[in-house]
């Protein structure tokens, strides 16, 4: 028996030094390590700041992480892109970023566990997106913050195919979307796609922060079925709110919708259960039911709910296609700002509950007591039920159960209150409202703003200082630009020459910069550079100027592929190509379309050097075309470079 558990013992320490883990500073390295790695391996980043790095993870079972959780920074026109399953990928910083119409990260796997990534001041399409093929991909502990552009594109995108894709988001932040609400399309999340609202995704967010998201009138875009929304925390954000959109069957409870527009919008859709949520102090309403003849609600359930000194709710009687068969019971409707109701609905059906109030409508027959419901506001400012208060024991269990969704966990039985204590066996002797009395536990939100995304933000472990461009292409004419530094220190500005000027001197911390470019008088087309200095960190960008009667040059940096030099003499690199792709066809045209070069070209650690010895000066276009079937739409890139 001691030789069989030596020998087990012995392969066990085996398997366990088998591992093998890899250190690596830039991208050929990290190459190199993915070819030599073996499920189970670990890939490194040495802690620093790195440009235009592209990762393509090719290999199962790898564990890519920072070699300290945060002191990993990619810029520039970095992204990856994972095609393997059983990854995790953990640890890093995407800040100040410009990739066009580009992904920060892009999924394809399954079994993917994203975690303590921050992106943030990144121009781009969407800072995350999950594929329709994955499935049980958890994005947990990140942050995501401030999308440069205003393009009509969410951030966080979870895509739903044939089967259901079990995605977790965790404890993430999002953070400070400009904009001004609206249908401006910059939605912190969405699950699915108009097309996709009658697929299944159960995808669960929980315990999320959100704050400041204006960039769309919704927070999270529910646009296919079965999605489960917990412990969630929606505040400040001053033109938006959590909607159920295309799809039925959305799950909410235990959130805290506070100081905002307004709490849970539900457009379209049936079977919604809505439970166990607490809304304060919405300047918009609280819960809005649509009247949209395009798809009108039915089967709305809204129970054990609290709300108190917020707007109405607004229950969508007003119009021709009012929403059927809604079901509330045991919800506590207490001290308006205005009133608790509008758009009196006569679909309706109320049981058991209790207002205190400006009620704003009829009252019903049945099922809304007027009674103040003996709540208190406790030390963080939040109300919660007193011992004598009618709202204990005073439940009522006769309305529809909670579906449990298949292979999902959650309450479906209504067993936990608001903060997750016991409810009464008895259903009769549950509490109206969200919260059941406690003396020990204090109603306050589940997630906020120090619990949620990566801790290392709090403690500032890398300094950096970078923007969203590297080149600038200017035409002969001269013009104005502005460039988004991305920085947490004190940083300065110089120049290289006369011709380029800028409104800012120095600056602390992240800021719009002006630049002006002078007109080009000479016939010679012209560079200079623009430095941004700060302690030990350094950034440049260099800026081409036609001469003043050469055509202009569109700025080529619409993708993560770098031209350099641009102008180019006589030999042009293109960078940072796929790792996954060996082989593409270069075709270069000139200005009237005319093609002057046509070679298949092997890619070399991730670049292609071009002999333009052939070609006479002028403005060409460059044509890549990729055979890849994982790169999707960007199989073909064009830009445009200068011949001297």
């Amino acid at each position: 028996m001691r030789f069989i558990l030596s020998f087990c013992f012995f392969l066990c320490t085996l398997f366990v030094n088998a591992q093998s883990s890899y250190l690596v500073t830039s991208a050929t390295e990290f190459n190199a390590a993915q070819d030599q790695a073996s499920f189970g391996d670990t890939i490194v980043w040495a802690s620093g700041t790195y440009l235009n790095i592209r990762m393509d993870i090719n290999k199962d079972g790898l564990i890519i992480t920072a070699d300290t959780l945060g002191t990993v920074l990619f810029s520039g026109v970095s992204r990856t892109i994972i095609k393997a399953s059983n990854i995790t990928f953990s640890g890093f910083q995407y800040i100040g970023g410009f990739i066009g119409n580009l992904d920060v990260i892009r999924v394809y796997g399954s079994d993917i566990l994203i975690s303590h990534i921050n992106i943030q001041n990144y121009t781009s399409f969407k800072y995350l997106r999950v594929y329709e093929n994955s499935r049980r991909t958890t994005i947990s502990y990140c942050n995501f913050e401030n999308r440069v552009n205003l393009d009509d594109q969410n951030i966080l995108s979870i895509l739903v195919g044939s089967e259901p894709g079990y995605h977790k988001i965790q404890h993430c932040s999002f953070k400070n979307f400009r904009g001004v609400g609206l249908d401006e399309g910059i939605e912190p999340i969405r699950i699915g796609v108009s097309s996709q609202g009658d697929l299944d995704s159960r995808t669960l967010v929980e315990y999320c922060y959100f704050t400041m998201c204006n960039g769309d009138g919704e927070i999270i875009s529910h646009k296919s079925r079965q999605n489960v929304y917990r412990y969630n925390t929606f505040e400040n954000n001053p033109v938006s709110e959590l909607v159920l959109r295309h799809g039925d069957e959305g799950i909410v409870y235990g959130n805290f919708f506070i100081n905002g527009m307004g709490g849970i919008r539900i457009r379209e859709g049936s079977k919604h259960f809505i439970y166990n949520n607490y809304f304060q102090d919405l300047d918009r309403r609280s819960i809005w039911l649509m009247n949209d003849p395009a798809d009108p609600l039915s089967d709305i359930h809204i129970y054990h709910n609290t709300f108190t000194n917020t707007e109405e709710v607004r229950l969508g009687g007003s119009s021709g296609n009012p929403p059927s068969n809604v079901i509330m019971t045991n919800n506590v409707f207490a001290y308006p700002s205005d009133r608790l109701f509008s758009e009196e609905n006569d679909n309706v059906t109320w049981n058991n509950n209790l207002s205190f109030g400006n009620l704003g409508i009829n009252l019903p027959a049945t099922g809304l007591s007027e009674l103040d419901p003996g709540l208190y506001e406790n030390q963080d400012g939040y109300f919660q039920p007193l011992e004598d208060s009618p709202l204990l024991e005073a439940s009522s269990g006769d309305y529809p159960e909670v579906p449990l969704y298949p292979a999902m966990e959650y309450d479906h039985e209504i067993l936990f209150d608001l903060m997750q204590e016991d409810r009464p066996e008895n259903e009769n002797d549950q509490a109206i409202g969200a919260s059941e009395f406690s003396e020990s536990v204090l109603v306050k939100p589940h997630a906020t703003k120090t619990n949620t995304g990566p801790s290392y933000l709090f403690n500032n472990l890398v300094n950096y200082l970078t923007a969203n461009a590297s080149q600038l292409y200017v035409n002969g004419t001269g013009e104005n630009r502005q460039i988004n530094i991305s920085s947490n220190i004190d940083w300065t500005v110089s120049t290289s020459d006369e011709w380029i000027s800028t409104d800012l001197t120095s600056g602390s911390g992240g800021a719009l910069l002006d630049i002006m470019i002078d007109a080009n008088t000479t016939t010679t087309n012209r560079s200079g550079t623009l430095t941004l200095l700060g302690g030990a960190q350094s950034y440049t960008i260099t800026i081409f100027q036609d001469a003043g009667d050469v055509v202009n040059i569109e700025e080529v940096l619409t993708n993560d592929i770098v031209l350099y030099p641009n102008p180019a003499d006589n030999n042009l690199s293109i960078n940072n190509l796929s790792s996954g792709v060996e082989e593409c066809t270069i075709e270069i045209m000139d200005a009237k379309g005319v093609r002057r070069f046509l070679e298949d070209a092997l890619i070399v650690q991730n670049k292609i050097n071009i002999d333009l010895g052939e070609l006479g000066q002028g403005l060409y276009i460059l044509k890549i075309k990729f055979a890849d079937r994982y790169l999707k739409d960007d199989q073909e890139i064009v830009m445009k470079f200068l011949k001297n």
